[in-house]
């Protein structure tokens, strides 16, 4: 009978063993959900400090943080106010793994020459998600001018809620209605 309880406490105590071990195996760990919008709109620079020694006279340069492509005629473009008056400027937009994806030397001249410079409609973007994006632009020189930030490209493609309240367009007043849920 000893020797019974003992071959019966053994494989209790080989089975808990067995089964703290493997216990570990089944659980999952639940993927990190990453929000496509961290940072958007900050006010922080994307690319180290900024350099302003650039005579702004002819108009000081005022980029927008937030954009909404979605063909309506309001905020369908990255914005950057100003920007033509100074000819020789380079403009290049980043995606969140620090690729480039836009690079224009004569931003704003035409259609081609504006970001998104592919087609786009209430769908989104051909091949570009809503998220947040990084600039630089240079003029000049980056002794001269060189400012770097964050901004949000949204279509609400596929519709998601997001608060967009630290936001400032160009335009104060004209948010898409998308933005605004009117």
């Amino acid at each position: 009978m000893k020797k019974l309880k003992s071959v019966l406490i053994g494989v209790q105590v080989l089975l808990l063993a067995f089964t703290l071990i493997s216990c570990g195996d089944d659980e999952q760990t639940p993927e990190e959900v990453v929000d496509a919008f961290t940072g958007c709109c900050s006010s922080d620079t994307a690319f180290g400090e900024n350099v302003d020694n650039l005579d702004q006279s002819l108009g000081e340069i005022i980029v927008d943080n937030i954009f909404t492509p979605n063909n309506d005629g309001v905020n369908d473009r990255f914005e950057i106010k100003n920007i033509e008056l100074y000819a020789n400027h380079t403009v290049t937009i980043y995606n969140n793994t620090d690729e480039i994806i836009f690079e224009s030397n004569n931003y704003g001249s035409d259609s081609t020459e504006l970001f998104p410079n592919v087609p786009y409609d209430f769908n989104g973007v051909e091949g570009i998600p809503d998220g947040t994006y990084k600039y630089k632009i240079i003029i000049e020189n980056e002794q001269t001018f060189i400012e770097s930030g964050f901004f949000c490209l949204f279509t609400n493609n596929p519709p998601i809620e997001q608060n967009f309240a630290e936001c400032n367009p160009i335009q104060p007043g004209e948010f898409d209605q998308i933005l605004t849920g009117l």
